[in-house]
């Protein structure tokens, strides 16, 4: 009897409103089901909107007359879903599934003062709340000036690797921004090229490195530096000026190279000229003139060229001497016992202006003869001739026996004659370990025609 009152009264509720609100007292119970099935469900009250935990994965729910019904679903690192349920609505399918697919990161730049920026968007500094929406990529840069930009990239696919909770950057490496005078200049770092012109140079935190701008035909110019406690910081901006030039010097493989007058090497070699000053560069070979050229990093002063290409003239005072040991010798002349001291100084004088025509000095009471010196040039012009200046020296060394020294003397000039000079300015001239031809037989003549 009891059950068939209640059919009747499901059967009024069809045709009659008022008697449908009486039915609806009984109250509609629905299932709440949230993905991730971690998460955790609360029921706001109403009276304080605190939060009551119902479920975890899954709760049921039971409507309420006046009241929002309002569900919240929580979990770490998930934006809340928020819903509402009427108690005066109709629901067919009792169970509603709640997806959080918002992901929330919890950010954090150091230093406090770096930007945090979102998507290339500036958003807060210190401290932000980056939201990831399901299926979708977001990219957060933290930068500050003179730091090297670190950038993260989060994205979330439902099944595959979170983006974290928490994540904590900090700037640490340091950045240059380096710029160039002029164009063609390459840096580089450890022998690497980084580029070619304005570029940002990274200094690893605790490390020191080296960069280096170069350009055919200049001086390289190096730069360090640190990122490390207790030493300078870098510069934000730093700017390379190449000021010294770089000459490439090649001349024959076994000619030795001069840098003002120091050895450097031989055949070719890059040739350095400070900004500022003058490089005098010096190539020699037995047998060739010497080549001399000054190359200036000056202004107002003619560029020096990227590359020398030196081709050594022969010089005509080698096949026209020989090499002897007599040069700058004395060699004793034995006076034969039929000879007098008058006649044979005589001879010896007569011997001697055969082969110079001006004496300098003689004397025959002392027994001292020298001549002037005797001068043969070759080349083209002051910079580049070969000077050779030769004269005899003949003294008394015993009067019993009667001996005479005899010398030829044989020198050379030193490398280029510049300006104004005389044969008789002994400083630029070397002795010499050949003779002319013209002398080469002077002394066994007289050791011959005095016996």
């Amino acid at each position: 009897m009891r059950y068939l009152l209640f059919g009747a009264l499901f059967l009024l509720t069809l045709s009659n409103p008022a008697q449908a609100q009486f039915f609806s007292l009984f109250g509609t119970t629905l299932d709440i089901v949230a993905t991730p099935s971690s998460a955790t469900i609360y029921k706001k009250k109403a009276q304080d909107n605190s939060l009551v935990p119902i479920g975890v994965g899954t709760a049921k729910l039971k409507l309420e007359k006046n009241d929002s019904n309002t569900i919240v679903v929580r979990q770490d690192g998930y934006r809340d879903s928020v819903r509402s349920f009427s108690s005066e609505a109709d629901y067919p399918d009792k169970v509603f599934n709640i997806f959080l697919t918002k992901r929330v990161v919890q950010l954090t730049a150091l230093p406090y003062d770096a930007k945090i920026l979102i998507n290339g968007e500036y958003r807060a500094n210190r401290s932000y709340e980056v939201e990831v929406d399901e299926g979708q990529t977001t990219t957060i840069e933290i930068v500050k000036p003179g730091f090297a930009t670190i950038k993260r990239i989060y994205r979330w696919d439902r099944g595959g690797e979170l983006p974290p909770i928490e994540d904590r950057v900090e700037l640490q490496d340091r950045k240059v921004s380096i710029t160039t005078a002029g164009e063609g200049v390459e840096l580089f770092s450890n022998d690497a090229k980084l580029g070619e012109g304005d570029l940002d140079f990274i200094v690893k935190r605790g490390s020191c490195a080296k960069l280096s701008a170069r350009k055919n035909g200049w001086m390289n110019e190096t730069k360090e530096y640190c990122n490390k406690d207790g030493q300078p910081e870098p510069p934000l901006f730093d700017k390379f000026v190449l000021k010294g030039r770089l000459v490439k010097v090649s001349g024959p493989e076994e000619a030795r190279i001069y840098v003002n007058e120091k050895a450097v090497g031989t055949g070719s070699m890059a040739v350095q000229v400070p900004f500022g000053s003058c490089t005098m560069v010096k190539i020699k070979q037995t047998g060739f003139l010497t080549f001399l050229q000054e190359y200036c990093a000056k202004p107002n002063e003619v560029e020096p060229p990227l590359e020398e290409n030196v081709v050594l003239r022969p010089d005509g005072s080698y096949a026209a001497s020989t090499a002897s040991d007599q040069a700058n010798v004395n060699f004793t002349i034995e006076v034969g016992k039929k000879l007098k001291e008058e006649q044979a100084w005589k001879l010896l004088s007569s011997i001697v202006l055969n082969y110079f025509d001006v004496l300098d000095n003689s004397d025959s009471q002392t027994g001292y003869l020298r001549t002037a010196w005797q001068i043969k040039t070759w080349g083209q012009n002051e910079t580049n001739e070969s000077v050779v200046r030769t004269r005899v020296i003949l003294k008394r060394i015993s009067d019993s026996p009667l001996r005479y020294s005899l010398k030829i003397v044989s020198e050379k000039n030193k490398d280029g004659l510049r300006g104004k000079w005389s044969i008789k300015d002994d400083e630029h001239f070397d002795s010499w370990d050949r003779i002319l031809n013209t002398y080469k037989d002077l002394i066994s003549e007289a050791q011959t025609r005095l016996k």
